[in-house]
């Protein structure tokens, strides 16, 4: 842990990748506040109520007053919060804005106002939408989805921001996250269809074809600890893709992964995706720029570049 990086409060702290981070954190040592809805519960964050280093506060972003006083006297803000995912941002695109958009610069506001020095900004690839080529952080950003979009203008948000005083502000663009968390989801790609293989025996595949880069959810808690971490001059205003390259699969070489690891797994292919987003991502700046970082290892084991069975060739 760093000296200056004591106290960090973790909007969202109670979610799908917020209750892994917050465990990490505590047991790392810092000082951890997680701020939250708890439309799920506090169930996910339970375990860490009787740790010293731990408070829950239940909160809404949109709440200016409740944020102020969440954000006061940290030294680092973590925004994770957010309607995620396309169905249930498009299920009530009003209070998608209203919480990903509007609710999110209250907190980035409150950082500015209150003077915390590092704020991270969980991002998604899902705004470079679908491209040729393997992408870079600088690829041109094509979000095909309100989630995407809100995203995207919340990083052009933060990067017009300021940083005379100290401000340090990095985004991370996470990868399609998978993996155990206390607070689960089965609404990502490698979760859902390992549900549906253990309970259905069947898994759809929906076109096969579009790539989506994967992460599991504990390096994403350690891609933001790694971050808080790094050397300011090193993040300030920097945008990292986090994942890992050698994980880029196509949709169809998820589904037979799956099945390759339970037998007895029927797949339908239907031609049409309901989901068009096709990308294949580089997560290279991220590896290079904490690479040398001990305490927090970062990527786990994985290679700078995937296998050339995988290979995607560049283009536009």
């Amino acid at each position: 842990m760093t000296d200056k990086v004591q106290k960090v409060l973790v909007a969202g702290g109670a979610g799908y990748i917020g209750s892994v981070l917050c465990g990490m954190l505590v047991e790392q040592g810092y000082e951890v506040t997680a701020f939250d809805r708890l439309l799920f519960s506090a169930e996910p964050v339970e375990p860490l109520l009787d740790k010293p280093n731990f408070t829950l506060i239940q909160g809404d972003l949109r709440d200016t007053s409740a944020v102020s006083a969440a954000v006061l006297g940290q030294d680092a803000v973590i925004l994770l919060a957010a309607l995620v995912g396309e169905p249930a941002c498009d299920r009530d695109p009003h209070e998608t804005v209203d919480v990903n958009y509007l609710g999110s610069n209250v907190v980035l506001d409150a950082c500015r106002y209150h003077g915390v020095e590092r704020f991270l900004f969980a991002s998604t690839d899902s705004c470079y939408g679908i491209q040729e080529g393997i992408l870079y952080e600088d690829a041109p950003l094509l979000p095909i989805s309100l989630y995407g979009r809100l995203k995207l203008a919340m990083e052009k948000e933060i990067l017009l921001r300021p940083t005379d005083n100290g401000f340090c502000p990095t985004i991370l663009r996470l990868a399609t996250v998978y993996g155990l968390s206390p607070r689960m989801r089965f609404d990502l790609i490698i979760n859902i269809l390992t549900m549906h293989a253990v309970i259905n025996k069947k898994i759809k595949i929906f076109g096969g074809k579009q790539w989506r880069p994967l992460v599991d959810v504990k390096d994403v808690a350690r891609g933001f600890i790694a971050a808080l971490e790094a050397p300011a001059d090193k993040v300030r205003g920097e945008v990292f893709n986090i994942g890992h390259n050698d994980q880029n699969y196509q949709i169809g070489q998820l589904g037979q992964l799956v099945t390759d690891v339970i037998p007895g797994v029927a797949t339908e292919t239907i031609d049409q995706p309901p989901d068009l987003r096709d990308y294949h991502v580089n997560f290279d700046k991220a590896q290079n720029t904490w690479a040398s970082r001990r305490s927090t290892p970062w990527p786990r084991g994985s290679t700078t570049s995937g296998p050339p069975s995988r290979a995607r060739p560049s283009g536009t």
